[in-house]
C-alpha cells in the first residue's frame, strides 16, 4: 500500500480495527500521540501524505492493537496529571479514576514530612503528589522487582527523588511512621474475571488487579495493621471498587472502631477511594 494522507491512514485503521472488533477510536488516539498534534491539527493536516517512518510505525501500532494491546503499552506511556509516565506490562496503566483521589489528597494534605505508597506500580501516584505538593520524603513499595524499575524511570524522568522498596506492603517499612499513605489496591474478585475487558485481563498485571476475599483482601489486611504505620495525625487514602463500600464500611467498624472514615466519589459520581485516620481527641 502507498503512503496514504492522514485521513487515508485513519480510515484504513477503522476499518482494520473494526473488523477485528477492536475500539476504532484507538486508531485516531495513536496518531494523535505519535504526531503530538490535537484534533484541530489533524483536521489541518489530514489531506497530507503520512511520512514513510510515521506510516510505517503507524501499521506496527495498528498490528497490535488489533491483537487487544492497550494504546499505552503500545506507545510505553500513559498520561497521568497532566504527565506522560512510562508504562509497560509490568505495571498497571493509571487510570483517570485515580486522578480524584490525588486532587483530593492535595486539598486535604498539601504539605508532608513523609508519605508513603503501598503497590506503587508506575510510581505514578505518588510522583504526581511530589510534583503537585510539598512533601520531604517519598517512600514507595512493591512487591514487583519489574515495576520498581517502571517507578524508578519515572522518578528520574520527572526528578522526583524517590526510595523505592521491594517488598510486601508494609513489610520494607517496619518500625516507620509516615504522616501519609497512599493505595491503590488489587479490589477486583477472582468471580468478576469474566467480567472485565479482555484487553485488561490478556495483558495488565493481574497481581495487580485480583485480590481474594472477594476483593477484599487487602483492606482487612490494611486494617489490621495501619495502626504501627500511620503517624498520629495521619491519613491514609485507598481506592476501591464502586460496589465495595458496604462491604468495607462494615469492614471498617468491625476492625478500627476507634477511627474515622469518609467516602468519596468519582467523576462518574460512583463511591471510588476513602480516608481513614485516628478519630481526634476533644
Amino acid at each position: 500500500m502507498e503512503k496514504p494522507s492522514y485521513i487515508n491512514a485513519l480510515k484504513w485503521a477503522f476499518l482494520i480495527l473494526k473488523k477485528h472488533q477492536q475500539d476504532q477510536d484507538i486508531a485516531r488516539y495513536l496518531l494523535l500521540e505519535r504526531t503530538g498534534w490535537n484534533l484541530t491539527q489533524l483536521t489541518l493536516h489530514q489531506t497530507e501524505i503520512i511520512s514513510t517512518s510515521l506510516w510505517q510505525q503507524f501499521q506496527q501500532d495498528i498490528a497490535l492493537a488489533i491483537q487487544g494491546y492497550p494504546p499505552q503499552y503500545i506507545l510505553g506511556y500513559a498520561w497521568f496529571y497532566g504527565r506522560k509516565f512510562y508504562v509497560n506490562r509490568a505495571t498497571l496503566i493509571p487510570r483517570q479514576d485515580s486522578e480524584t483521589m490525588i486532587a483530593q489528597i492535595l486539598q486535604d494534605v498539601p504539605a508532608a514530612k513523609r508519605v508513603l505508597e503501598l503497590g506503587t506500580g508506575s510510581g505514578a501516584l505518588i510522583i504526581s503528589l511530589g510534583k503537585e505538593g510539598h512533601y520531604q520524603q517519598l517512600t514507595a513499595t512493591d512487591i514487583s522487582e519489574s515495576a520498581l524499575q517502571v517507578a524508578q524511570k519515572n522518578s528520574t524522568k520527572q526528578q522526583v527523588p524517590l526510595e523505592l522498596l521491594h517488598g510486601d506492603l508494609f513489610e520494607p517499612v517496619r518500625g516507620r511512621q509516615f504522616d501519609l499513605i497512599v493505595f491503590n489496591p488489587p479490589y477486583i474478585a477472582n468471580s468478576e474475571l469474566k467480567l472485565m475487558d479482555q484487553s485488561v485481563i490478556e495483558f495488565e498485571p493481574h497481581q495487580a488487579l485480583f485480590a481474594a476475599q472477594s476483593g477484599l483482601e487487602f483492606y482487612q489486611r490494611i486494617f489490621a495493621q495501619i495502626s504501627a504505620f500511620l503517624a498520629p495525625h495521619g491519613k491514609i487514602y485507598l481506592e476501591f471498587g464502586f460496589q465495595q463500600q458496604a462491604k468495607i464500611s462494615k469492614m471498617f467498624q468491625e476492625q478500627l472502631p476507634h477511627w474515622q472514615i469518609e467516602f468519596f466519589r468519582d467523576l462518574a459520581n460512583h463511591p471510588r477511594f476513602l480516608r481513614l485516620q485516628r478519630k481526634e481527641v476533644k
